[in-house]
């Protein structure tokens, strides 16, 4: 009877993470901000071992709301590949992105998802 109601249990929560999960998303996003300065401001008064435990958790925790990707697109003259953001040479964008975006704007989210064999 225990593992059912366990497994009734994973289901049900399983199931409300997945129903929320543009929720979950908002809330982090807003959350690990707040947490990265209110333990920049608190983390002097922590003792030492206490500290790295604290800088561990803040380090994940920006870990875990960053999406990696690549992005690039022309801007002022000059091509950026944004993946932090930094600007780089135009012989550094892929050729068949530069064909794309000289003709005009456009969308390269599938070849992206592609080359990186990722899903945005």
């Amino acid at each position: 009877m225990i593992p059912v109601l366990i497994g009734l249990g994973v289901l049900i929560g399983g199931a409300l993470i997945v129903a929320n999960w543009d929720k979950i998303v908002d809330w982090l996003n807003d959350f690990i901000p707040k947490l990265k300065e209110a333990w920049a401001e608190m983390r002097e008064y922590v003792p030492h071992a206490a500290r790295i435990y604290g800088d561990v958790i803040v380090k994940g925790s920006d870990l875990l709301a960053r999406i990696i990707h690549k992005l690039y697109y022309k801007q002022d003259g000059k091509w950026v590949e944004e993946t932090t953001t930094r600007m780089c040479d135009e012989s550094e964008v892929p050729e068949a992105i530069r064909q794309k975006i000289k003709k005009q704007e456009a969308d390269i989210t599938e070849e992206i998802e592609k080359e990186l064999k990722l899903e945005v």
